[in-house]
């Protein structure tokens, strides 16, 4: 793998440096000049292969990573999927059409084709009891199966369509042979949909999340459903030359889910996932570049996928990893609070079953605690310890165990939601007072301080539990 990774960054540093930061060091021409310039090289044909792979994979990533958001928060990811295997016959159809590979017929076919399958999923859904993906999945498939009907026959006639080489590259895709004429086309669709994007972000926005409120705001929905069913069909379209139309829906999802995964907020869920897709789009075309029987879609989607992998993992809030310590460490302290409470339960019994005076004796014998709360003496000293890794008990001091003024404090929070919330539920839930125990156990570790209060409030600050055990 070094290798590969080496060829890579030095692929995307030699793009970035001799186009845009040597340039931009060595003179002292603006940089809108240098990209002016970059501009014109590329019009005129005159940018190095990789050069050409590298920019086309960004405009890829970034195109597909913004618009897959949008299709993400609608739950509409499968209309990707559908639209990319769509497009197929619309490819093969320009090109019987042309007589020839010609790149704005194979597009004009490509998008005519995702049009036409995007338009006929939406009259399945309103004229028929079917659900969407009942719709995607009868039209897909039919386009779909067109399409291999005709790649067949133009393979079966190779004396009659000579110009059929390189065809079968739209299943899987690949970059290599990408010409700066696909790059302007990638480069325009870009431009036009980040800028669709950007001035129609509010109301992109109410649609996406709230439909409903959207309609009522008096925002017109179709005309925002039909611009981001015509953007993803386009960005669909010039995408298939490089991913193939097997896997472009994994470059228009992948991205967009690693960031779901990685923010609550849709700005950085954009640019997180135009980077995902810029990242695993360059990675995909630079490793096809080493092999040449590696195809790019699935190189694409296999370093979309990794990305996806590691934000699956890693997510600070989401992440399967922070999710698992999360609940490790809410149980361990749980644990330290059942310890504390049952610690509280010995002090009110010496206190003859009255309040808890602040100067009672803090000092607890760990056979004492194990048998009031039934459990083993080891148990206790595993439950001391987390304890004391919080402050609650003197680390010090394993037996006897001394409650500190924190672990007091503690010790009377947890006793006091106990109560309130059996309480709560005895008058409010009209639960019989022998039945709220189990419920309690569980709230007491969970219920936020400012819920608390107002359930205090609420409850007119009362001074004893149902069982008339008296609330700290």
């Amino acid at each position: 793998m070094s290798p590969i990774c080496a060829h890579l960054c030095s692929s995307v540093a030699t793009f970035l440096r001799s186009r845009f930061l040597a340039a931009r060091f060595e003179t002292a021409e603006p940089w809108y000049s240098h990209l002016a310039r970059f501009a014109r090289e590329l019009v005129d044909d005159r940018i190095g292969t990789t050069d050409l792979v590298v920019l086309a994979a960004i405009l890829l990533g970034v195109t597909c990573g913004v618009l897959g958001c949008f299709l993400i928060l609608r739950r509409q990811s499968l209309l990707g999927d559908a639209v990319g295997h769509a497009v197929l016959p619309g490819v093969f159809l320009g090109f019987l059409a042309a007589g020839a590979r010609s790149t704005p017929a194979l597009l004009l076919g490509a998008l005519v084709a995702g049009l036409l399958a995007a338009a006929l999923i939406a009259v399945l859904q309103r004229t028929t009891q079917l659900k969407a993906g009942e719709c995607i999945g009868v039209v897909f498939t039919g386009f779909y199966g067109l399409g291999i009907l005709l790649l067949k026959h133009i393979q079966n006639n190779a004396a009659r369509y000579p110009g059929q080489a390189g065809l079968d590259k739209f299943l899987f895709g690949q970059i290599a042979g990408i010409s700066a004429t696909d790059v302007i086309y990638m480069a325009v669709v870009a431009a036009v949909s980040l800028a669709c994007v950007a001035l129609a972000w509010r109301s992109l926005a109410a649609w996406a999340f709230d439909e409903g409120f959207a309609v009522s705001i008096g925002l017109p929905v179709k005309a925002i459903e039909t611009m981001m069913t015509g953007l993803v069909t386009v960005a669909i379209v010039i995408s298939i030359q490089a991913v193939g139309v097997v896997l472009v829906a994994a470059m228009l999802v992948t991205p967009a889910a690693t960031a779901y995964l990685l923010t609550d907020r849709l700005h950085r869920m954009v640019l997180l996932a135009a980077m995902f897709g810029a990242a695993a789009g360059v990675i995909g075309a630079v490793v096809s570049l080493l092999g040449a029987d590696m195809p790019t879609g699935s190189l694409m989607v296999i370093a979309g996928g990794t990305l996806f992998g590691l934000a699956f993992l890693l997510s600070p809030r989401h992440g399967l990893l922070p999710r698992l310590r999360r609940v490790w460490e809410r149980r361990r302290r749980t644990q330290a609070e059942n310890l504390l409470r049952m610690l509280y339960l010995i002090m009110e019994s010496r206190a003859g079953g009255g309040k808890v005076p602040d100067n009672a004796d803090r000092r607890f014998g760990v056979s004492d605690a194990a048998g009031a709360r039934g459990t083993t003496p080891a148990a206790v000293r595993k439950y001391w310890r987390l304890a004391a890794h919080r402050g609650w008990v003197d680390p010090s001091s394993p037996d006897p165990m001394i409650l500190t003024d924190a672990g007091f404090a503690e010790a009377r929070h947890v006793v006091r939601t106990h109560r309130l919330w059996e309480l709560f539920l005895t008058q409010e839930a009209k639960i019989a007072s022998d039945h709220v125990h189990a419920d309690a156990e569980d709230i007491e570790h969970i219920l936020p301080r400012d819920v608390l209060a107002k359930l205090e409030h609420m409850l007119d600050y009362p001074t004893a539990d149902p069982h008339g055990k008296p609330i700290p």
